[in-house]
């Protein structure tokens, strides 16, 4: 029941922790195309910024129920 327990925590904590996304600036997008025949090439070039948020130190272990011994 114990590992249950932690099972569900675990996915319960996973739940509630909001997820942290790389913001991402598109800058520029250019597109070619060319037409030969029925084949037709298209080049897209995307270009990005991303701003990726600070790494926080970790600030103890995932298990939280540690085992003691009785």
């Amino acid at each position: 029941m114990r590992s249950l327990g932690q099972a569900v925590g675990i996915v319960v904590n996973a739940i509630r922790t909001p997820v942290k996304r790389d913001k991402v600036v598109e800058v520029s997008r250019a597109t070619q195309s060319q037409q030969r025949d029925d084949v037709t090439l298209r080049r897209t070039v995307v270009e990005e910024i991303i701003w990726k948020e600070p790494s926080q130190a970790a600030t103890g272990s995932s298990d939280t129920h540690a085992s003691h011994a009785a």
